[in-house]
């Protein structure tokens, strides 16, 4: 999550459906671009869900689903009574989404919402008054959700219901990812109050707070599972370029492995696994439609797509960020 619209009706790009619904999507020019692919982009299906926003301040984030086999793009929260929504997670099950986003009176609340109805997604944490809850993520058993209020971790079941708070000895623990079979957290918390963040493991067994990278003068963050034994983050590329750059590391704390798709002088963040050969990633490389766009990228071969080569139209003048990928 990098802190950082076509009016509403039915639209037809060369045969791609574009849908959207209460809210507007700037239109890109028909020709998409390929960054430093030297072939034509691999086939995907599934579902995708991202947002997009002008800045990170200005309150203007909406979120949307993209279907690989259908090519239909759809702005799927235009119609809630929910300000600013990111930040999505799918279920293990592709079924069901939870979010962050904005309520009247509430601020930020955690929401939860079937895929594909007309019904309006469930405020999870309305009990809770105006806490800042953020960060959801499912677990990989789908019957629990991790979270971030007021800075501390904690785990609610599907109906909202807090189970478990997580006690870290720092200002603030943010990002959770469940990994591990549920049994371990990654997160990404402060270092000494004004310096930066690093990824860290919590035990849930024990507790026991195990750092797995925390390079000084670095921000380490976004955290995202791969496998048992490693993750994708994010990480300045150093203490003088503050270009973010996708990272490999592993639970062991063996050293992180940077990956080739990286550019030392443009952003790259937000990992989102699609299988064990490619990721797809949010970037400001030259070449794109805005600030940040989305692309698909090769792990292995260092190669990437714009998502532009799948439908005209996901990549705008706005930036596309967080997103999270479903093979149902």
């Amino acid at each position: 999550m990098k802190k950082v619209f076509i009016q509403n009706g039915l639209c037809f790009f060369l045969g791609i459906i574009l849908v959207t619904t209460g809210c507007t999507q700037p239109v890109a020019d028909k020709n998409g671009s390929s960054g430093n692919a030297a072939s034509t982009q691999p086939a995907l299906s599934g579902r995708l869900f991202f947002h997009t926003y002008s800045c990170y301040n200005c309150n203007d984030s909406k979120l949307y689903q993209f279907d690989f086999s259908t090519k239909l793009l759809r702005c799927i929260s235009g119609d809630w009574a929910i300000a600013n929504p990111m930040n999505a997670h799918v279920s293990p099950d592709g079924r069901a989404i939870v979010f962050m986003g904005v309520t009247a009176g509430s601020g930020w609340d955690i929401f939860y919402w079937r895929i594909g109805t007309d019904l309006t997604p469930r405020n999870l944490t309305a009990t809770y008054g105006t806490a800042r809850d953020e960060d959801p993520k499912f677990s990989f058993a789908g019957n629990k959700i991790v979270f971030k209020q007021n800075g501390v971790m904690k785990e609610m079941d599907t109906l909202g219901i807090i189970t478990r708070s997580f006690a870290i000895a720092q200002q603030e623990a943010s990002m959770p990812y469940y990994t591990k079979g549920d049994s371990l957290l990654l997160f990404s918390g402060n270092e000494p109050i004004g310096s930066t963040a690093d990824i860290s493991l919590l035990r849930l067994n024990t507790g026991t707070v195990i750092p797995l990278s925390a390079n000084p003068g670095l921000e380490e963050y976004y955290p995202v599972t791969c496998d048992d034994s490693s993750f994708y983050f994010t990480r300045w590329y150093s203490a003088d370029n503050h270009n973010d750059q996708i990272y490999l590391g592993y639970i062991d704390g063996r050293p992180a492995r940077r990956f080739a798709f990286n550019e030392v002088y443009q952003n790259y963040s937000d990992a989102c696994p699609v299988n064990n050969q490619f990721l797809i990633i949010s970037s400001t490389t030259t070449g794109g439609r805005g600030g940040y766009d989305l692309y698909l990228v090769d792990r292995v071969e260092g190669k990437r797509w714009s998502l532009d080569l799948y439908m005209y139209g996901i990549n705008s003048p706005m930036n596309e960020l967080g997103a999270v990928y479903t093979p149902y």
